[in-house]
């Protein structure tokens, strides 16, 4: 599978004026107001959404209301069957133990696809979600009333099926006597779609002979059970690992979805090896593209998040008092926000110290959300930072850019940039007007007079510190800081901008 060329399939059929007609009443928004504590907006930009962000931050709580907007009836039935849908008292129970998990005035507002033509279900709106165009679109509210949730009624009808993290856990840690009881009976035996069957082995990086799902019963006790055969022997899900358990069983279930299902699941990269993730991922493009599923993933895994395009991710952050979205993270910005800092994705290589300090001020002031994911490191001079940049990303195979001093150095196809400047970048920060001005009114020093009779910028930092009795990192540091007081902003998207464009 060409990945690029699925997404680009995926970016098509996603299109407004093909959005209804593809994935049918597929989930565009939601707005949610105080649930689990949780309130804020989610735009679903792309068929796949993958939700990432800390422990604690909310992206269960989305997943499971995005659950909540539909019910289901299966073909041929007069009566909806209450297990075959979600309700938010499915995930957000009142009880002795959570006297208040959501607010008085709480509430659910959703938007979904529909047809061009109203319908005396509700009025029609159209809401832009596409600069291309608009989308037809409807908005449902379920609000919470003194007794019970208004507004189930009024849901369209779709598929949900939901992967959970009990879904992970393997069935002989259950303690379930249906599963470990040796009297249980195997039913109704079918073996995995050809499908089915291959994506898992490609998945796992194995081979099977057969794949099957059954049913088991123990006296009044139903589930059911995959099965495996490879390497000539066959077993069941009780005598395999937690990953290739649920791995195989989620996958039929996928594929045996009834088409345009909405399917939620919860950190998919449980117990898998990271290339099984990635393969995983490239499943989900496949599968939302064949089926036109609209997945909703939580997800920790790097491997899964960098195989999705940047309208697929959505970043959470909660604080005391909100939860932002951010919408089109760089795989930089989410290492770095999940591990704190501890992992950098992003090495840039400078010329010296000076031009260090100057993009680290740079990319505080204008770009903090990279400050975390890139590790600056200065090497020597202009032929040095290519020579490093070079090396880096061919022998150490790891993710590096240069930035030299001046402009015309730059060499973008080799992933070289520069600062918006021709002048050597102390010669640029200490004669500018607003770093004279500020040393003139704090230290007393003409810097224009001053600096005229040194020849060699590199001795700039030195030579002021020694005249206002200052330490040179404390110089370096004020200077640069008044400089891009003095400057705008505009002036370094472009720089900045080539850094976003080679994070990983």
């Amino acid at each position: 599978m060409n990945i690029q060329e699925t997404i680009g399939a995926l970016h098509n059929m996603y299109l407004p004026t093909n959005r209804y007609n593809t994935y049918g009443d597929v989930l565009l928004k939601m707005n949610i107001n105080g649930i689990r504590g949780l309130s804020t907006v989610i735009n679903f930009d792309f068929p796949i959404t993958v939700i990432t962000g800390k422990n604690g931050s909310g992206k269960s709580t989305i997943a499971q209301l995005a659950l909540c907007c539909y019910q289901y009836k299966r073909p041929g039935e007069t009566h909806r069957n209450p297990e075959d849908y979600y309700t938010l008292g499915n995930f957000f129970i009142r009880s002795n133990l959570d006297p208040h998990p959501y607010a008085d005035d709480a509430y659910l507002s959703y938007t979904y696809a529909t047809s061009s033509e109203a319908d005396n279900s509700g009025q029609l709106s159209l809401d832009g979600f596409n600069s291309e165009g608009d989308c037809p679109a409807r908005t449902r509210i379920i609000k919470k009333g003194s007794t019970k949730w208004r507004g189930y009624s009024e849901r369209p009808n779709r598929k949900c099926i939901y992967f959970g993290m009990g879904f992970f856990v393997p069935h002989h840690e259950m303690g379930s006597r249906i599963y470990l009881d040796p009297t249980t009976k195997i039913r109704n035996k079918r073996g995995f779609s050809s499908e089915a069957k291959k994506t898992a082995a490609q998945i796992l990086g194995t081979t099977y002979q057969s794949l099957e799902v059954a049913t088991i019963e123990n006296q009044s006790k139903r589930a059911q059970m995959g099965f495996a055969s490879r390497f000539n022997a066959t077993y069941s899900e009780n005598h395999m690992g937690c990953g290739e358990g649920r791995l195989i069983r989620m996958v039929d279930a996928l594929e045996s979805a009834p088409e345009r299902s909405l399917v939620v699941i919860e950190e998919p990269e449980t117990a898998l090896h990271q290339d099984a993730q990635h393969q995983l991922a490239c499943y989900f493009l496949d599968v939302c593209k064949r089926k036109r599923h609209q997945l909703i993933i939580t997800t920790h895994s790097p491997s899964i998040i960098e195989v999705m395009p940047m309208e697929a991710r959505k970043k959470i952050e909660r604080t005391d008092t909100a939860t932002t979205v951010e919408n089109n993270p760089t795989i930089a910005e989410i290492v770095a926000h999940l591990s704190d800092g501890h992992h950098k994705t992003l090495l840039i290589y400078v010329e010296d110290r000076f031009s260090e300090q100057l993009l680290i001020e740079i990319i505080r002031k204008y770009a903090d959300e990279f400050s975390q994911a890139i590790s600056i490191a200065a090497v020597g001079n202009k032929d040095d930072v290519a020579k490093a940049v070079d090396y880096t990303n061919h022998h150490l195979r790891l993710h590096a850019i240069g930035i030299r001093d001046e402009e015309k150095t730059a060499e973008p196809t080799k992933r070289i940039f520069a600062y918006p400047s021709n002048q050597a970048p102390e010669s640029e920060v200490f004669m500018d007007s607003g770093v004279t001005r500020f040393f003139l009114e704090r230290y007393k020093i003409n810097l224009s007079e001053f600096l005229g009779a040194i020849d060699d910028h590199h001795n700039y930092p030195d030579r002021i510190a020694r005249r206002c009795n200052l330490k040179e990192d404390a110089v370096i540091l004020q200077g640069i800081q008044a400089y891009l007081d003095n400057q705008n902003p505009e002036r370094f998207y472009p720089l900045l901008n080539s850094i976003k464009s080679q994070c990983p």
